[in-house]
């Protein structure tokens, strides 16, 4: 990862508390043509507040300032509807059908922003 970060096809940020602990990841990888995949993990502590969602939509502004992406694909499994929430509430849309190699083995779905 520190690889891609390094040469510029991804970036990859952790969401830390007050205290220090780990709240969360947030992945930004995968740049092709002003587009990146979107993957995040958040605490199950905070799971169900708001955290991911807050924190994705931050991450699709500062796709554009300091990435300069357009464009966000994430793909969830069908069976992940807290993911699928965030996701929608986020401004994502779903878009078509995940291959079951990108879920790990699960069948699932691609959701797209457009940021610009």
């Amino acid at each position: 990862m520190l690889t891609e970060q390094e040469a510029g096809t991804g970036a990859f940020y952790v969401l830390v508390a007050e205290d220090g602990s780990v709240l969360g990841r947030f992945n930004l990888h995968d740049f092709e043509d002003g587009t990146a995949k979107l993957g995040y993990r958040v605490a199950q502590h905070v799971a169900g507040r708001g955290v991911a969602t807050a924190t994705v939509r931050e991450l699709c502004e500062l796709a554009v300032a300091r990435h300069g992406l357009r464009t966000l694909r994430a793909a969830t499994a069908r069976n992940n509807a807290a993911s699928q929430k965030v996701l929608t509430k986020a401004g994502f849309v779903p878009v078509g059908p995940a291959d079951p190699a990108d879920l790990g083995g699960k069948s699932g779905t691609w959701y797209q922003r457009d940021l610009i």
